[in-house]
């Protein structure tokens, strides 16, 4: 229930900043489409023409990067854009002050990495390892680009860093294919790999400053290093086990199995990593309006718009994953990767829903601040993963992979659903998923019909979209109203 002194133009369904957000969930939403479509065909290119092997030691370095963040990330761009969005003239202090605290522990990462790499490295595999920590380096580095992105949120600007973000992604896919081109192997992709994502950095850099933001060094002292890492330790530590959660799977394949594996696991995971995208694309839209009004039936409101458009791209995604999958994977990767991958990715078919009802659950509850609640949920589905993967990976390769990593996120979206009820309520889930369940459903019939693949998608989606908007219109007609005041509102300017 929303508060006796709300005025009518906040409960109004479609308020202006309603409006704005879901604008704005799609300006970055179609940059991001973009974005993504460059990196999925950066991957088919490795798959192709790196051979199942190699593809599979570039996978394993994308995976120890992205774990390797975690000490540099700790948590603080949410600070950053809690504090500013609260109180936008600390903007630039707290933005200088994440950019020395992400240096010293980047530097201190990349040496660690680095020392264990050549210490653990044979001879015979110096190439492999120099390639290896190029795209390690490459994906710690890019945690500056991710600063800025931070900056842009707490100003509600994210349109324009997006930009940068799309930039990045194209020139480093026009670089890795020219690379796997021109015959130059798995080290040439790591050399194009991380020339490519170092433009970012620089380029957001160079935007935020033409808009006016700038880092404000001389307020950079002992004590705003204090108070900036002061509330940080409960998202750092939810950062890591969260990242951990999403990286740990592709790790575990290749201790308990080998290359090959990796390189299986890593084509079918890529499409949860590319669809999971939608989901920063949301909570970058909504989180800011969470922290800036953090009252509960104001952060519920939000978290259930929010999940109204994961559930209006997933759950649909995620029938064609269950229908088709064997083949997008042959369509994609080829007869290998898809004989190979296709129950991996049938498990992996839920993750991008799950994933996102717990990425935007866990922002609804630190969006007032940080709390052990998001801690303890993460925790128990950590554990929970760990534990199935040194189970069941030796016995079922990576395919036991792919359920635990599904059914991790199931465990923790129910941890914190109802862990959450005493600080933010419990988001209506059934209003916001039903549409596109039932919708759905109805579309599965021509993804199961005996047709090629293309047209068997183009039927799913015109049945799937008169079906939700139906469906839509009497469970929860906001959703089409705020699409109607945005066509309306791009037709007047």
């Amino acid at each position: 229930m929303d508060e006796p002194g709300e005025s009518a133009a906040q409960d109004a369904p479609t308020s202006d900043r309603t409006v704005r957000t879901a604008r704005t969930i799609v300006v970055l939403g179609v940059t991001e489409v973009i974005g993504k479509l460059s990196m999925v065909l950066l991957f088919i290119g490795a798959a192709r023409i790196l051979g199942v092997a190699d593809f599979g030691a570039f996978a394993y370095a994308l995976a120890v990067g992205a774990l390797a963040t975690l000490i540099p990330l700790w948590g603080y761009d949410t600070i950053v854009v809690q504090r500013a969005s609260a109180d936008p003239g600390q903007l630039r202090a707290l933005l200088a002050q994440l950019i020395v605290m992400r240096t010293v522990l980047v530097a201190l990462v990349l040496a660690i990495v680095c020392a264990v790499a050549f210490g653990f490295s044979r001879s015979s595999d110096t190439r492999t390892t120099v390639a290896g920590l190029l795209v390690v380096a490459a994906v710690v580095l890019d945690t500056y680009t991710e600063a800025y992105r931070s900056a842009a949120a707490a100003m509600q600007r994210q349109n324009t860093i997006a930009v940068v973000h799309l930039l990045q992604r194209l020139l480093t896919a026009a670089w890795v294919l020219t690379a796997l081109l021109l015959d130059t192997g798995l080290l040439g992709l790591a050399v194009a790999y991380a020339t490519g994502t170092a433009v970012g950095p620089v380029a957001a850099m160079l935007l935020l400053r033409r808009q006016g933001v700038r880092a404000d060094w001389g307020t950079v002292s002992t004590g705003s290093l204090v108070r900036l890492n002061r509330g940080t330790w409960m998202i750092g530590l939810e950062t890591v086990v969260a990242m951990a959660l999403f990286r740990l799977d592709t790790l575990f394949v290749g201790w308990l199995v080998d290359n090959r594996a990796v390189g299986v696991y890593a084509a079918a995971y890529r499409l949860l990593e590319t669809a999971v995208f939608v989901c920063w694309v949301v909570a970058r839209a909504v989180f800011p309006l969470m922290a800036a009004d953090p009252r509960p039936h104001r952060v519920r409101r939000n978290t259930e718009r929010g999940i109204g458009v994961l559930a209006a791209v997933f759950i649909p995604y995620m029938t064609v994953l269950l229908c088709r999958g064997h083949d997008v994977l042959l369509l994609l990767y080829g007869e290998q990767f898809a004989d190979a991958g296709t129950d991996v990715l049938r498990w992996l078919a839920p993750a991008p829903l799950l994933f996102g009802l717990v990425y935007l659950v866990t922002d609804s509850l630190t969006a007032a601040g940080p709390t052990l609640r998001v801690l303890t949920g993460a925790v128990i589905a950590l554990a929970v993963n760990v534990a199935l993967n040194l189970l069941l990976i030796p016995r079922f390769g990576a395919t036991a992979a792919a359920f635990v990593t599904s059914l991790s996120y199931a465990v923790e979206a129910v941890v914190l659903v109802l862990l959450g009820q005493s600080r933010v309520g419990r988001p209506r889930l059934s209003r916001t998923l039903l549409p596109a369940v039932v919708a759905s459903g109805v579309a599965a019939g021509p993804l199961l019909a005996p047709w090629p693949l293309a047209p068997a998608l183009l039927v799913a989606a015109v049945v799937y979209v008169p079906c939700w908007m139906v469906i839509a219109r009497r469970i929860d007609p906001e959703q089409l109203r705020v699409l109607r005041d945005m066509v309306k509102r791009r037709k007047r300017t």
